[in-house]
């Protein structure tokens, strides 16, 4: 069992993972508003304006400032490497620099939190 993160710069290709998700049957999961620290960093110390054009310039073109999180827990490893492989594919065709990236994270044990019945 793994859990796949997916750290999402590329927003245009969130509905296509997540459609690509429903056809694999991948169901559950959870998406978050990111923001990689290199914006933090410059917007914290109020360099983002003379920094945009210097090193860390790939990290904000077109604008963007912030990314997605998506997790999900994939029981199956032969399901993981078929999301991953199916992600790369939708993602490949992007033309940012830095359209994100991928990782997983064995998972040991489930435990879903429920209220008791009374």
């Amino acid at each position: 069992m793994q859990i796949l993160f997916i750290i999402l710069n590329d927003l245009n290709y969130l509905d296509a993972i997540l459609e690509k998700f429903i056809e694999l049957k991948i169901r559950g999961g959870t998406i978050i508003d990111s923001q990689g620290m290199a914006t933090a960093i410059m917007k914290n110390e109020g360099l983002f304006g003379s920094l945009l054009f210097g090193p860390f310039s790939h990290e904000l073109e077109d604008g963007q400032k912030n990314s997605k999180t998506i997790f999900t827990v994939i029981p199956e490893e032969e399901k993981v490497k078929e999301a991953v492989d199916a992600i790369q594919e939708i993602l490949q065709s992007s033309s940012k620099q830095v359209v994100g990236f991928m990782f997983t994270v064995p998972v040991s044990g489930i435990y879903p939190l429920r209220r008791k019945n009374k």
